[in-house]
């Protein structure tokens, strides 16, 4: 009796373990930013492998980064928003929460500009949350739909996204009584430019259709803040500030875009960041936090797993 009640509890728990999602340690937020990189500037996690940084790159605790003869950067704390400047023939280790200098010499501190922390640190702990990797079991039944529950847009960013259910599938979008007709798509996602709106809160719907008969419609409401014209300058600016340090620097942009509240528009800089940068594994969270946020759970887990892998590949 006791040898087959021993076998059932074995059982049971090789099944709880195999059927358990993998989870992923939560790593702490970014230190510094690392930033107006030039000439000989180099990045090392152990001390003694070491890759040139040719970008903007986040650091962690335990990066180190050195400078050649003609080398030099800019390190920005990512909780004060102090920025250090590296000089040649220095190394930097990051200790904790904090710059140790190792050799060499780095600036006492001064105010960077405040466009480029932009609530990181909050945004990248709670994205941690979601970089779990579930088996995702196709269930035949009746559409569910989900949307964004708050979503910043402008003239600037007008575009609304949810997941798709196939080009057979059309959409009804119902914003403030005005319903607009959008064409389903065999892509991940539907997008829609949303027509000038009022500044302020609006509430939306969305409609899944199969020809002339909805099949599903969202089972809460959207809700969409419009900026006026002159917050949707303002958010230019700030924009162009960040441009004018690194022109190339989507991913400080998208941050920026992120804890605005313009979701989508975060997430396709987002997107473009991974594609341009495929090494830079660590930042992924908040990509896989913006498909959160706009429910796009497929998506969403496309990209926790490719986060594992790589994770789990170093």
């Amino acid at each position: 009796m006791k040898t087959k009640l021993f076998t059932a509890l074995f059982i049971a728990v090789g099944l709880l373990l195999t059927q358990a999602p993998s989870t992923v340690v939560a790593a702490d937020p970014p230190v510094s930013l690392l930033m107006q990189v030039s000439g000989t500037v180099e990045h090392s996690r152990d001390g003694n492998t070491w890759k040139p940084v040719t970008r903007n790159k986040y650091l962690f605790a335990g990066d180190m980064i050195r400078t050649g003869s003609d080398g030099s950067g800019k390190l920005v704390d990512q909780a004060t928003n102090m920025a250090q400047t590296i000089a040649a023939g220095s190394k930097i280790e990051v200790a904790g929460t904090a710059l140790k200098v190792v050799s060499g010499t780095l600036s006492a501190p001064e105010a960077a500009s405040g466009d480029l922390v932009a609530g990181l640190g909050n945004r990248f702990a709670e994205a941690q949350r979601y970089t779990t990797v579930r088996r995702s079991v196709q269930k035949e039944g009746p559409i569910k739909l989900r949307v964004v529950q708050q979503i910043t847009l402008s003239a600037t960013y007008p575009e609304l996204a949810w997941q798709s259910f196939g080009k057979k599938h059309d959409f009804v979008v119902t914003i403030g009584g005005a319903a607009h007709k959008v064409a389903g798509t065999d892509s991940d996602l539907v997008r829609f430019k949303v027509p000038e709106l009022a500044p302020g809160k609006h509430s939306f719907t969305v409609a899944v259709m199969d020809g002339a008969n909805k099949v599903a419609e969202t089972d809460k409401e959207g809700g969409i803040i419009w900026l006026s014209a002159a917050e949707d300058k303002a958010l230019a600016e700030s924009i162009a500030k960040i441009r004018a340090i690194n022109a190339k620097d989507d991913f400080s942009v998208a941050n920026l875009l992120d804890e605005k509240g313009v979701t989508v528009a975060a997430m396709d800089l987002y997107r473009k960041y991974f594609d341009d940068n495929r090494d830079d594994n660590e930042m992924r969270p908040l990509l896989i936090r913006a498909y959160n946020e706009l429910k796009l759970v497929e998506m969403k887990n496309k990209e926790a797993l490719v986060y594992n892998e790589k994770l789990n590949a170093n």
